[in-house]
């Protein structure tokens, strides 16, 4: 009796480190995929916020642009922009 229950507590241990190893492989997998979407998250919000930037810049030199005389279609050729936004713009100022 006393040997089949040392059989059975050495079986649960083994089970108890198999299952602790597929716990850590899990964790270190939602780590890495967690860093790995973050990183791409990251990247994917500078790209938008550097386009957003550029296209503001467009947008404010277009007016400058309009203020200082130049038809919409210099503008919009100058920041290339389209005619019809930069027309928008000549509305508003």
């Amino acid at each position: 009796m006393v040997e089949e229950l040392k059989t059975i507590e050495v079986g649960f241990t083994d089970y108890i480190a198999a299952r602790q190893k597929e716990f850590d492989w899990f964790r270190q997998g939602k780590e890495q995929g967690f860093e790995a979407g973050l990183q791409t998250g990251l990247q994917q919000g500078i790209e938008q916020g550097l386009e957003q930037g550029a296209h503001q810049n467009k947008l404010e030199t277009a007016k400058n642009l309009l203020s200082m005389g130049l038809s919409p279609e210099q503008v919009a050729q100058g920041t290339t922009l389209p005619l019809e936004t930069v027309c928008e713009l000549a509305r508003e100022l």
